[in-house]
């Protein structure tokens, strides 16, 4: 028979126990042998549903065992009232347990930081349970997410959960910076990829050639992608969480940034694409400076921007990184 906190529930009789409660409904007050022998029941089976309607009140013995029964408004509605308000109460306990959530988070970093049990350097984390550990870092680190990947087709970032977990927490404000190798731009698909990523509000570059994958999430540890495992799709991750090792990955994360090449829409500013091809047939200043209608050095101005923007030194650099990102195709 089915309860709900312990209680019999109004609306979830059996199926005999409501045909005996229809009767009842539907005649006058008569003694259990009269509706077990108008329903063709034994006693016994008579009296057991009867005993799961007198449970809920639903109906009442007078003397001489005569069964009544009251209006099913009243006696059903007030059970149905005590079951709405014990949801009522359980939801509420529910909404007070999930704003508490937070002060209890802060408390949790706080034992943390100040009794907790010294973190190992490192650790070895299976590849099931990596986006687990990619969440846990996420709501217990602050600072920015740092990724860098050297194809789209393997490591968690591929992964449902994590994409929404980055989501998540780029839309709580999160910064995240992410360096793709530029074999990514060949894919078919990138554009769509690289477009919805950077609508979410992450930052891309590119780089020639990207020597290892990891993650660093915040200041709270730095994931490894295993390279024994070089061609596995979901592989096993290396957790680094010694504070030397995090400062050593977040400074080679922002010397791979500053080489990398910064991301474009598809297409530069028309007088930008437009002062890139005199560069490229090999224009000098002045004579730039009067096919585009400006001065010498806003000309100069604007060549040593986009040196800055795709992080070169030399002209002849900022040629060859225009060629890769092929924006003047």
């Amino acid at each position: 028979m089915p309860y709900v906190n312990g209680k019999l529930s109004a609306l979830q009789l059996s199926a005999q126990a409501q045909v005996l409660y229809r009767h009842i409904l539907r005649r006058a007050p008569a003694a259990i042998e009269e509706h077990a022998a108008d329903l063709g029941w034994t006693r016994a089976r008579a009296a057991r549903h009867l005993a799961e309607l007198e449970q809920l009140r639903l109906i009442h013995l007078g003397e001489g065992a005569v069964v009544s029964a009251d209006d099913p408004r009243l006696s059903l509605g007030r059970l149905l009232d005590d079951e709405e308000a014990e949801l009522s109460a359980r939801r509420q306990g529910l909404i007070d347990i999930r704003l508490a959530i937070e002060t209890y988070e802060a408390d949790f970093r706080q034992g943390l930081q100040q009794s907790g049990p010294p973190a190992p350097p490192w650790e070895r984390i299976p590849a099931a349970e990596v986006p687990a550990v990619i969440e846990r870092l996420i709501r217990t680190s602050d600072g920015p997410i740092l990724q860098v990947t050297s194809t789209l087709a393997r490591g968690p970032g591929h992964l449902e959960s994590v994409k929404r977990l980055r989501a998540e927490a780029m839309a709580a404000g999160r910064e995240q910076q992410s360096v793709f190798p530029l074999s990514v731009l060949e894919d078919t698909d990138w554009r769509r990829l690289a477009g919805q990523r950077a609508a979410s509000g992450e930052h891309q570059r590119y780089l020639e050639k990207v020597p290892l994958d990891f993650l660093v999430v915040g200041f709270s540890g730095v994931l490894l992608a295993d390279e024994e495992e070089p061609l596995v799709r979901a592989p096993n991750m290396l957790l680094v969480q010694a504070p030397n090792m995090r400062r050593m990955f977040i400074g080679l994360f922002a010397e791979l940034w500053r080489r990398a090449d910064p991301v474009h829409d598809g297409g530069a500013a028309a007088a930008d694409l437009r002062l890139l091809e005199l560069l490229a047939l090999g224009f000098k200043d002045e004579a730039i400076a009067r096919h585009v209608g400006l001065g010498l050095r806003t000309v100069r101005r604007r060549v040593s921007a986009l040196m800055d923007e795709h992080g070169v030194e030399t002209r002849f650099q900022l040629g060859l990184a225009v060629a890769r990102r092929g924006l003047l195709e």
